[in-house]
C-alpha cells in the first residue's frame, strides 16, 4: 500500500471531518442545549449508523432529522462538495481560484436538483441561500444579486450558510494564499455579501490553510492566521465596521462553549459564532496534540469525538458548527486520527475520500492518478442530466416515504 503524506493526510482530514461533523450534529441542530440533554442524555456517545450498541446513543428519529439520509451528512457538506466538483472539473487549474459563474451555476443546479453524483437531493436549504439562488438575475450577475438582497434586506443578515461551505478553499489552495482569499470571498459573496461573512471565510480558510502546511502550533499562531485574513475583506467595500472587528475578537477568544448561547433562538445561525466555536475547538485540539505523549493523555480520535459531541449539545444550528469545527480538527489531526466507527459508519465516505484523494493528486501530483476530463461527477449535473418534474416529483415522494417509515420505526420501539 502506498504511503500517505502529511499534507495529505491532513487534506483527507480536512474534507472528510468536516462531514463527519455535520453528520453527527444533526442530532441536535434546532433543540435547545436543554433539550439535548433531555433526549441523548447528559453524557453521551453518538452512534451514527443505527442501532446503536450499549453505551452509545443513535440520532433521534422526528420529522426534521427523518429527511436526511442514515448516518449522512446535509446540506452544509452538500455545498462544500460544489466547490470540491468545481475545482476537480478544472483540472486543479489555481491561478484564478473558484470561478463565480460555475459555482453559482452549481449552486442553482444542487438547489433543485440536488447533489447529483450521490442521488441527494437538496433537503433544508437555507434561507439566505434560497432566496439569492433563486432570484431570475443569479446566474447572470450573482455577486450583484446577493449585494443587492442583503441591502434590500437592511444589511443587517449575516448567516453562516457561507462560512460552513468554504473551509474546503483553505485544503484545496492551502499553498496559494492570494488564490485562497479571493476564492473564499467569491463563494461567499455568491449568496452572503454582509462583509461579516466574508471575513468569517477568509479567516477559517486561511487557519486550515495553515494548519495544513503544518504552521499552527500555539494560539499565537492562530492570531497570525486571523490578523493576515481580516486584510483582504478589510479593503474592501463595503467595509467591515471596527466595531464588527471588535465582536469577532471577543467571540474568538472565548473560552467556554456555554458562553456562546449557541441554542440563542435569535443568533442561531450567526457567522461570528459559527467560526468562533470552529476556533474555540481547534484550541482544545491543539491542546491535546500537544500533550499527546503525556502519559494516559486521550487519542487524537477520541479528543476529534469529544470536542463534535460537545458542540452537538450544545444545540442551535449544531451541524453547521460542528462542519467547521470537523474541518478545522481533521487540518489539524488528519484522517489517520478521526474515529474510525465514524468513518466507518459515513454515508458517502468512501465516495468523498476518493474526491478528496483526487484533489490531493492535482494539488500534489500524490497518490493514484486523477483524470477529471473523465470523472463526470465534476460536472454540474454530475454526469446525469436534470430530472424532469415527474422524476422530481417521484424522488421526492420516496424521500417523505422512507421519511415517515423512520419515524415509525423510531416510535415502535
Amino acid at each position: 500500500m502506498q504511503s500517505i503524506s502529511p499534507i495529505r493526510d491532513r487534506i483527507r482530514g480536512c474534507l472528510v471531518g468536516g462531514a463527519l461533523g455535520d453528520a453527527v450534529a444533526l442530532a441536535s441542530e434546532f433543540f435547545s442545549a436543554e433539550d439535548a440533554v433531555r433526549i441523548y442524555g447528559s453524557n453521551p456517545r453518538f452512534k451514527l449508523k443505527p442501532p446503536a450498541p450499549a453505551g452509545y446513543t443513535s440520532m433521534v428519529m422526528d420529522e426534521h432529522r427523518a429527511l436526511f439520509d442514515e448516518a449522512g451528512f446535509t446540506d452544509d457538506t452538500d455545498q462544500s462538495l460544489l466547490i470540491l466538483m468545481s475545482f476537480l472539473c478544472s483540472g486543479g487549474d489555481t491561478r484564478n481560484g473558484i470561478d463565480a459563474l460555475d459555482f453559482a451555476q452549481r449552486l442553482r443546479h444542487w438547489v433543485e436538483f440536488g447533489f447529483r453524483p450521490l442521488d441527494k437531493l437538496a433537503v433544508d436549504v437555507g434561507n439566505t441561500v434560497s432566496v439569492v439562488v433563486n432570484d431570475p438575475d443569479f446566474l447572470n450577475d450573482p455577486l450583484t444579486t446577493a449585494a443587492r438582497i442583503w441591502v434590500t434586506g437592511g444589511r443587517k443578515n449575516a448567516a453562516n450558510g457561507a462560512v460552513m461551505r468554504t473551509c474546503v478553499i483553505g485544503a484545496l489552495f492551502f499553498n496559494k494564499m492570494d488564490q485562497l482569499y479571493k476564492s473564499a470571498i467569491t463563494c461567499a459573496a455568491t449568496t452572503h455579501a454582509d462583509p461579516r461573512c466574508l471575513v468569517s471565510c477568509t479567516i477559517a480558510s486561511a487557519i486550515i490553510a495553515a494548519l495544513i502546511r503544518d504552521e499552527i502550533h500555539t494560539e499565537d499562531d492562530i492570531k497570525t492566521a486571523i490578523k493576515d485574513a481580516i486584510k483582504p475583506v478589510a479593503s474592501r467595500s463595503p467595509q467591515i465596521r471596527p466595531e464588527q472587528l471588535e465582536e469577532l475578537e471577543k467571540l474568538v477568544w472565548m473560552d467556554s462553549l456555554a458562553d456562546f448561547k449557541l441554542d440563542e433562538v435569535r443568533s442561531i445561525g450567526y457567522t461570528f459564532k459559527c467560526l468562533a466555536t470552529g476556533v474555540w475547538a481547534l484550541r482544545k485540539g491543539l491542546v491535546a496534540k500537544n500533550t499527546i505523549q503525556t502519559p494516559n493523555a486521550p487519542s487524537l480520535a477520541s479528543t476529534f469525538e469529544r470536542l463534535i459531541t460537545e458542540l452537538t449539545m450544545a444545540g442551535g444550528d449544531s451541524d453547521t458548527n460542528a462542519a467547521v469545527a470537523g474541518s478545522m480538527l481533521g487540518a489539524l489531526f488528519g484522517h489517520s486520527n478521526l474515529p474510525s466507527e465514524w468513518l466507518q459508519d459515513l454515508n458517502g465516505g468512501e465516495w468523498l475520500l476518493k474526491k478528496a484523494d483526487a484533489a490531493a493528486y492535482l494539488i500534489l501530483r500524490e497518490g493514484e492518478p486523477y483524470d477529471h476530463k473523465t470523472d463526470q461527477d465534476n460536472l454540474v449535473d454530475g454526469g446525469k442530466g436534470d430530472m424532469s418534474k415527474q422524476e422530481l416529483d417521484a424522488k421526492w415522494a420516496k424521500v417523505r416515504a422512507i421519511q415517515h417509515r423512520r419515524m415509525f420505526q423510531s416510535t415502535s420501539r
